[in-house]
């Protein structure tokens, strides 16, 4: 049986996705960026109570909480895992404006923001099916 705070974890990821996609449709690339990088860093922090067996650490970068999982069991798919350091930067540089050196609206281009959302739905999806395979 899943435990309930995992999915708690995972249907908020889901929605920071449908976030991000709403605010991709508006135009609003760095807040759609932000909101993949939200899902993603969700996602990831529901996996920690099937593969780690624990609370998922109090951290927001998504490369270390991806190296946390692997130490656990868990494992993208080579293309996933290859493109999931995109997220790291979106914590921030979508948020405050001495991050990226001016305003976080001029931080992230529509294919940047694009391509965020297409990785994100593919990590969220791997990730609904893994929890779900567990």
């Amino acid at each position: 049986m899943i435990r309930r705070e995992a999915l708690l974890w995972l249907d908020s990821a889901i929605e920071d996705l449908e976030d991000a996609k709403l605010l991709f449709s508006h135009e609003r690339w760095f807040r759609a960026a932000f909101f993949t990088q939200q899902a993603v860093e969700k996602a990831l922090k529901s996996l920690f109570f099937v593969y780690c067996r624990s609370e998922p650490p109090k951290i927001h970068t998504v490369t270390e909480l991806y190296k946390l999982l692997k130490k656990c069991g868990f494992k993208l798919p080579g293309e996933l895992e290859e493109q999931i350091y995109i997220f790291n930067k979106y914590y921030t540089i979508t948020r405050y404006p001495d991050a990226a050196n001016g305003l976080p609206s001029e931080s992230v281009d529509r294919i940047e923001a694009e391509r965020a959302l297409k990785i994100a739905e593919e990590i969220i999806d791997y990730v609904k099916r893994s929890i779900r395979g567990s």
